[in-house]
This record gives C-alpha cells, sequence and structure tokens, in this order.
C-alpha cells in the first residue's frame, strides 16, 4: 500500500512528501524514524483510503431501494461485533537492552502484528484502526501506570466501543480491577441502559459497570424504539441544561474495586462533592461530543518525558492511585474528565483525534486520573457502522451513502426527518440516495454550480445529526425484543429491592425488649 493513500485522522490537509518518507512501504504503515519526528507529528493517526472504485460502488449500491430490516435487526452479541482480533502489546524487554534497542524491538513487533492482521483478515471487511506505534504506546504508558482502568463506552453501542481483546489483557494478564462505563445514557431510555448493564454483567463477570451523563434524560422517553420518540429526539434543541450524572456512582465502583490498601485514601469526602442538590445547571451548547482531550492546566509533569523513555517498564506508583481511561474517539472521555473536576481542564474537538498525548489530572493529593488517547481497535465490523458511531471524522468521509444506507435500513429516517417523497406517494421506494436528495430540499442544500441538491453536504449533515443523538440508532442486548429476559430481571430486581426496604423499616419498627427487669416479669405472668 502505498504511505500516500493513508488517511491522517484530525488532519484535513495532506502531509509533506517528506514527512511521508518516514512511514514504512507496504503494509505496515509505520513510523521508521518516529525519533526524528517533533511529538505531534508522531502521534498523528495512521489510517488506510478507500479505492475511487470502492466509492463509486457504494454510492451506486447508495441509489438501489432501502432492505428494511426488522427491530430485532437491534439486538447485538458479542460474537457480532468483537471477533478476537489481539491487539499490539508491548513486546518483552530487559534492562541490559539500550533505548534504541527497544524501540527497535517494538517497531518490529509492531509491523509483524500489522501484517498479521492483512494476511489473517484479508478479504474480510474489517474496520479502520489505528496504525500508528506512537499512539499505541500512549495507550501502553496508561495501562501500565494505573490501578484501575476505565473503559468508556457509548450506551448507543457499548459493545462496539468494548475491545474483548483489551478486557482479557487487563483482567487475566495485567490482573488489575476494569470499569466499564456507559456514557451518554441520556440518549437512551432507562430500561435500555438496564438491559445493557445486566448482558454485561452476564458475560464479562470481571467488569464493574457504572452509569454517566452530562445531560438529564428527558423524562418522557419511555421507549426509544418507537417513531414518534425518535421524532422527538430529532427536535431536541441543540442547547440543553448541563447537569452531569453519575460521578458519584464511577468513584463509589472505582473504591469498591480498588486493592491498594497501602494508600489511604478519604473516599468519603471525594465522593462527597458530587451530590446530585449540590450540581448546578448550566445551559450550554451540545457538542457532537468530544473525542480526545487536550491539556489547559492540572496536568502532571511526572509522565511528561515517559513517551521518550520507552527502555523502563512504568508501574503504577506507589504512593498514588491512578484512574486510566481507555476508549474510542468520541465516547465523551473529555466531558467525563471535566465533570469529575467540576470545571473545563480539558478541551473537546468534534475531529476524533483530536490530540493524541495522554495526561494525568489530580483529584485529590493522591488520586489522580490518566486519560489516554482515543485510540481505534481493530475489529470486523461494518465502516459504515464506525462512521454513524463518531470513530472516524465525519468531514474527511470519501463516502458517506453507505452510512446512511445502514442508517436508514434500520430506523425509519424519512420520518425521523419528515422527508417528502418526490412523486408524495405513501408507497415510495426511499433509497439512501433520494433521502439525501430530499434532505438537501428540505434544508436548502444546492450545489454552486448547477443549482442540483447538494446530496454529499446532505449526507454529511445527517451523520453529524446521528453523532449528535439527535437522530438515534440504539442498539440493544440478545433478547431484548425477542424475549422477556430484562423485564422478569427487571421485575425481580424491583421486588427484590421493595423486600430489602420493607426488611428495614421492620427493623426500625421493631420494639425494644427489656430483660431483667418488672417488664419482663410482667410479660412472664401475662403468658
Amino acid at each position: 500500500m502505498d504511505p500516500s493513500s493513508f488517511d491522517y485522522l484530525g488532519k484535513t490537509k495532506p502531509l509533506k512528501a517528506n514527512l511521508l518518507d518516514h512511514f514504512v512501504q507496504g503494509t505496515e504503515g509505520v513510523l521508521k524514524n518516529s525519533s526524528d519526528l517533533d511529538t505531534k507529528t508522531k502521534l498523528v493517526s495512521v489510517f488506510d483510503k478507500l479505492t475511487p472504485q470502492a466509492i463509486e460502488q457504494e454510492k451506486l449500491a447508495s441509489m438501489q431501494p432501502l432492505n428494511r430490516l426488522p427491530k430485532e435487526s437491534l439486538e447485538l452479541k458479542e460474537s457480532d461485533l468483537n471477533e478476537y482480533i489481539e491487539f499490539p502489546k508491548r513486546p518483552f524487554w530487559d534492562y541490559d537492552m539500550s533505548k534504541e534497542e527497544v524501540e527497535q524491538h517494538e517497531t518490529e513487533s509492531f509491523q509483524n502484528w500489522l501484517k498479521d492482521v492483512q494476511e489473517k483478515y484479508a478479504g474480510k471487511q474489517i474496520s479502520w484502526f489505528e496504525r500508528n506505534l506512537e499512539v499505541w504506546r500512549q495507550l501502553w504508558r496508561v495501562l501500565e501506570i494505573s490501578d484501575v482502568i476505565l473503559i468508556v463506552m457509548d450506551i448507543r453501542n457499548p459493545l462496539l466501543h468494548f475491545p474483548i481483546s483489551l478486557y482479557n489483557f487487563i483482567t487475566y494478564e495485567k490482573k488489575k480491577s476494569i470499569v466499564g462505563v456507559f456514557n451518554k445514557v441520556d440518549l437512551v431510555s432507562e430500561f435500555t441502559v438496564f438491559a445493557w448493564k445486566k448482558y454485561f454483567e452476564e458475560t464479562f463477570p470481571n467488569l464493574h459497570i457504572a452509569t454517566f451523563s452530562c445531560f438529564p434524560r428527558d423524562k418522557n422517553l419511555i421507549d426509544d424504539t418507537v417513531t414518534y420518540a425518535l421524532k422527538n429526539q430529532a427536535k431536541r434543541p441543540r442547547k440543553r441544561y448541563y447537569h452531569a450524572q453519575g460521578v458519584k456512582n464511577i468513584l463509589s465502583v472505582c473504591r469498591d474495586v480498588l486493592d491498594k490498601p497501602d494508600v489511604p485514601v478519604n473516599w468519603d469526602s471525594i465522593i462527597s462533592r458530587y451530590d446530585e442538590d449540590s450540581e448546578h445547571d448550566e445551559e450550554e451548547e451540545e457538542d457532537s461530543d468530544d473525542s480526545d482531550t487536550e491539556s489547559i492546566n492540572g496536568l502532571d509533569d511526572e509522565f511528561s518525558g515517559i513517551l521518550k523513555v520507552t527502555s523502563r517498564a512504568v508501574h503504577p506508583h506507589k504512593d498514588y492511585i491512578t484512574l486510566g481511561l481507555v476508549g474510542h474517539p468520541n465516547v465523551g472521555k473529555s466531558s467525563l474528565i471535566n465533570s469529575i473536576m467540576r470545571k473545563t481542564v480539558v478541551s473537546a474537538s468534534r475531529t476524533p483525534g483530536h490530540t493524541k498525548h495522554f495526561q494525568t489530572i489530580y483529584i485529590a493529593d493522591n488520586v489522580r486520573l490518566c486519560d489516554s488517547p482515543g485510540l481505534v481497535f481493530p475489529a470486523l465490523i461494518p465502516r459504515a457502522l464506525q462512521i454513524i458511531s463518531g470513530m472516524y471524522p465525519i468531514a474527511q468521509v470519501q463516502e458517506p451513502y453507505s452510512a446512511i444506507r445502514y442508517l436508514a435500513e434500520r430506523i425509519p429516517l424519512e420520518k425521523i426527518l419528515s422527508l417528502t417523497p418526490p412523486d408524495f406517494s405513501r408507497d415510495y421506494q426511499w433509497s439512501a440516495w433520494t433521502i439525501c436528495e430530499a434532505f438537501a430540499e428540505q434544508r436548502g442544500f444546492h450545489t454552486a454550480k448547477a443549482a442540483q441538491p447538494d446530496v454529499y453536504r446532505a449526507a454529511n449533515a445527517i451523520l453529524r445529526l446521528t453523532a449528535d443523538g439527535r437522530i438515534l440508532l440504539s442498539f440493544k442486548p440478545p433478547g431484548f425484543f425477542t424475549s422477556s429476559k430484562y423485564e422478569i430481571l427487571r421485575v425481580t430486581e424491583a421486588d427484590s429491592n421493595r423486600d430489602n426496604s420493607d426488611d428495614e423499616d421492620k427493623k426500625e419498627e421493631r420494639p425494644m425488649v427489656i430483660t431483667g427487669g418488672g417488664f419482663s416479669a410482667l410479660a412472664s405472668d401475662s403468658e
């Protein structure tokens, strides 16, 4: 593969020709002389581009009538999205090796991993994934220095954002505690969150689940699968009242799973800062959302040189608790960090790949967050799903129509957008292309020269609405539609909570028993 065909995530302009010389020829796409590049250039994400033939083929396919899928198609299980593809791990090293030898060993190991992936899955639809070794090195450091790993997942498709290979590595090789954070839970119904939580608890027993949202859920959102609810979601105003919910839950789970007794932490004091009553509402424009973070303040200089010193292992600090955040681009790590800090300490960008540095931010004298770059793991999933899920910059999507088709086959997109068919027929056979044409007419998007509907611009606008959550594509765990499993679990859990509450009430109402006095003697006489 020609290095010029690589797509550099987060860059709208091509890299200079002399920089391309630093990339290995062929399929690797690995930085060859990374030490010669500045840090910013070293940490640009590398992806491959579509061929002109593939773009034209998808464009023609988008003009065919949609193949509407039943709602059961929204049910996903672990094997649907996560065929086991290993991610690159830091190779073995020892103290007798020099820094240059360690880096060379890492580069060779990474090149071999890329070749293995390309050969093993040749002919299969493998997703876009990170091909820059320097970005993977950042992840390695975060996994090494953290005591607890938090994997942040978008609740609309948490399985997509949960690499099984990473879970196995953290749990069985690193033997560290792992917390799954369902983010953006305001976008879906409470029952959807409940069902996904139960599925993850059953499927991944070593994973502990917490939930988070920057905005309150619409009280009228009871069923997030019916058309009228989806239409209401599309009408949601861009400005909403910020009211973070879930920070206490996340920190409580971290406290419960942490196994580091030698570091004294007043968790009660930390968690009490986030009492719901003390949080204030603030109207702000909702981002589409944040991919990766860029430091503003509160960073720890201790790790500023870690990227340059790869010849020594890094371990969790004996005097600190480090909570490491990991996640795909656009899952909302920046918003989570800002909510924990109760102020803006990291910036957010609509573009995945906004920055590729990891950084540490203190939430107490000896408790800190370590944020890793948004990084895409390899998987056998449709690229259209990656685009819809915000894992690839919409502005750089070469061919958006397959993503529109993927969306429209699963939800009534033309009804959600209130589109009018060209012939006003109720039986009109929509295609992804005609949906984009109708939306372009509705919004007044026209090409400059011919004044034709700007279909490409319309498709991009629809994808942005989807990334924002105003067009909702929410996947469900297996059995959500096809069984009553989760309904039964919810009723059982509610009954259990009610019984526990009744037991507590009875304990409070139980009369005091006095022994050895006149009352006990009186009781004996009465018997």
